[in-house]
């Protein structure tokens, strides 16, 4: 995963596309990666957010600020 830095895990499916999609509307580059390929397992390990290295500190910002709100 050259070139891309792991921001968060989070456990809700939902949840996870949901900060993708608003990242992406911000102009920062991010996707989705599972922690396991199994379904039960998927449900329970949750997803890993990633983001361009670049662009790391700017998603931190709208991620951390967005969730005191």
């Amino acid at each position: 995963m050259e070139g891309w830095k792991k921001i968060m895990t989070i456990k809700d499916n939902y949840l996870a596309e949901l900060k993708r999609v608003f990242l992406s509307k911000n102009g920062i580059d991010a996707m989705l990666m599972s922690k396991s390929q199994e379904s039960i397992k998927f449900s329970l390990n949750g997803i890993d957010l990633y983001v361009r290295e670049g662009q790391f500190e700017i998603a931190s910002i709208l991620l951390f600020e967005n969730e005191e709100d």
